[in-house]
């Protein structure tokens, strides 16, 4: 067993995450490279939707925002690999639930890149975009079956803010809506 020491560990971390490029997609013009992560991450999109191989799920998640969110409101990001392949993406929109306020809709990654690193920088991102737009706050449901998720938000400072039950006329999730005051520093 290879033992490294916490200088090596920073930079085997800082060169994984400085090897993707955080990039712009286009709902329609990137369809097949969001379509080909969520094929590899089907582990989530079976825990979203039941199905492992699900096209509306992808089609929903770059096209829909509630009616209060103008083209200009919804962000859609790759992390991109030099291979031009996509590791993960973040959706999220501002001005939901209320104006000003963000949502993160999805964050997403290929289960070989999970534990690098990379959800921690597009989630950072994210948040970044929401202090520069003035939002006071971005929030984020999470499955209340996804643990793992539900932790990575705890240790990025989201609270609890509510929990939606489930539901026979949607998905049947428990969700948790978790929420960053953007506000203090």
């Amino acid at each position: 067993m290879r033992h490294y020491t916490v200088f090596q560990l920073l930079r085997r971390w800082q060169h994984i995450t400085d090897d993707f490029k955080i990039i712009n997609l286009d709902a329609k013009d990137d369809y097949t490279r969001v379509a080909d992560l969520m094929y590899r991450a089907s582990d989530y999109v079976k825990m979203e939707t039941g199905k492992a191989n699900n096209p509306g799920f992808v089609h929903s998640t770059l096209n829909d925002a509630p009616l209060v969110c103008g083209p200009d409101d919804r962000f859609l990001r790759g992390l991109e690999r030099p291979d031009g392949t996509l590791a993960g993406f973040a959706g999220s929109i501002r001005h939901y639930p209320k104006h000003g306020h963000w949502y993160m809709g999805l964050l997403i990654l290929d289960p070989n890149v999970r534990g690098d690193g990379l959800g921690r920088k597009a989630a950072k991102h994210v948040i970044d975009e929401a202090r520069a737009d003035n939002a006071p706050c971005i929030r984020i449901a999470v499955l209340d079956v996804n643990t793992g998720a539900r932790a990575f938000w705890d240790k990025m400072g989201f609270e609890h803010e509510r929990t939606v039950k489930a539901s026979q006329n949607e998905d049947g999730n428990k969700r948790h809506i978790l929420k960053l005051d953007l506000t203090v520093q």
